[in-house]
């Protein structure tokens, strides 16, 4: 009797172990199978660290500056038009529909860099020859030029170009604004000269001991 009860006992003991291992088993398999199911669900879910910086470059991307340029004169259509920075005349030109017939334009530097707020005046023919007749056909007397008075100031009214570059801080570009601007105004005082792109209170304090109209 004793002998039957400890077999009964194994087989129960030996039951309760094959169905224990039987319980566990797809437990652990279920579990792996979650993990990696979740690893690989995190790893698609999961954008590439260069599509990141791609949108992050798209976002800190800026637009390029716009400046407002005032054309007139010898032009199709004369306005103000907005361009990029960094922009020369020629493309405010073409912008304003291209020369007219009438346009000297010889006159003009078309390379010139535009800034904002400027007003351009594109001369005609006819306003060229009087100024060249007006200004540079005309002369002094012994020692002096009609742009140069007897105290060595510079007439900003009739300066040549490179009379006016010879000012410390005018430069080429500064010298034809200077003359565009005086084709179709005079300057009345020196300080009239700030009227001009590109001359501001700096430039006239340089140049306002050897200037005069």
């Amino acid at each position: 009797m004793g002998k039957n009860k400890m077999a009964v006992i194994a087989i129960c003991l030996v039951f309760i172990v094959f169905s224990g291992i039987f319980y566990i088993k797809p437990g652990v398999d279920g579990t792996s199978t979650s993990i990696t199911s979740s690893t690989e669900a995190e790893s698609t879910s999961m954008p590439e660290s260069g599509s990141i910086k791609g949108k992050q470059a798209e976002s800190t991307h800026m637009p390029p500056d716009i400046i407002a340029v005032y054309i007139c004169g010898a032009v199709k259509n004369p306005g103000v038009y907005s361009l990029e920075n960094g922009q020369r005349l020629c493309d405010a030109v073409n912008a304003a529909g291209g020369f007219k017939k009438t346009a000297a334009r010889l006159s003009v530097n078309l390379a010139r860099l535009l800034s904002d707020g400027e007003q351009v005046i594109i001369p005609t023919k006819k306003q060229m020859a009087s100024y060249n007749k007006t200004y540079k056909g005309s002369s002094a007397g012994a020692g002096d030029t009609a742009s140069t008075n007897t105290d060595g100031l510079v007439n900003i009214n009739t300066a040549s170009r490179e009379e006016l570059m010879s000012l410390p801080g005018i430069g080429a570009s500064k010298a034809d604004a200077v003359i565009e601007y005086r084709l179709s105004n005079s300057f009345k005082t020196i300080e009239d000269i700030k009227n001009v792109t590109g001359i501001k209170d700096g430039v006239f304090n340089q140049i306002k001991n050897q200037i005069t109209v």
